[in-house]
């Protein structure tokens, strides 16, 4: 099977929770509101929580792109296994991110729907983002890629 020259992803991955944050909105705004039953202060203290989480994850995220000169865009090519730093204990760190900016846009607009749409999210980005990619990297860096899927979960 010859090699691929970039992942076969069938989205751009941030849409994926973005379509289901406005998708979300539109139910709680429209047809029938659904807020998230946890008390307002409580809601604050874990939006700043997960808001922490997120920058963290994307931030170091790129922080690699940058320091290994790759793009972030799945659809590119790469030449580089970065297997260092947040890729120790999680494969998938962008991707993580979203999910964890979802939590924190669902807090901030208090609306459970967002809340809902998590596991929704979760298994799109898995089939149309990470199982594609999985599969390119496998081509590409071989066994090297393949130690490092048992090393390291693919989320967390």
């Amino acid at each position: 099977m010859p090699i691929k020259d970039s992942a076969k992803v069938k989205t751009i991955p941030p849409l994926v929770p973005l379509a289901f944050i406005i998708i979300s909105w539109l139910i709680d705004k429209y047809v029938y509101p659904l807020a998230i039953p946890i008390p307002a202060n409580v809601q604050s203290i874990l939006a700043y929580f997960f808001m922490f989480d997120a920058v963290i994850l994307f931030s170091f995220s790129l922080y690699f792109f940058f320091k290994t000169k790759q793009n972030p865009v799945p659809q590119t090519p790469t030449n580089a296994l970065y297997t260092g730093g947040i890729f120790r204990i999680t494969r998938n760190p962008m991707y993580l991110g979203f999910l964890v900016a979802q939590v924190v846009v669902a807090i901030y607009l208090n609306n459970f729907y967002v809340i809902i749409s998590l596991p929704v999210v979760w298994w799109l980005l898995n089939k149309w983002a990470i199982e594609p990619e999985e599969v390119y990297l496998e081509q590409i860096f071989g066994q090297k890629y393949l130690d490092y899927k048992q090393k390291v979960r693919r989320w967390l």
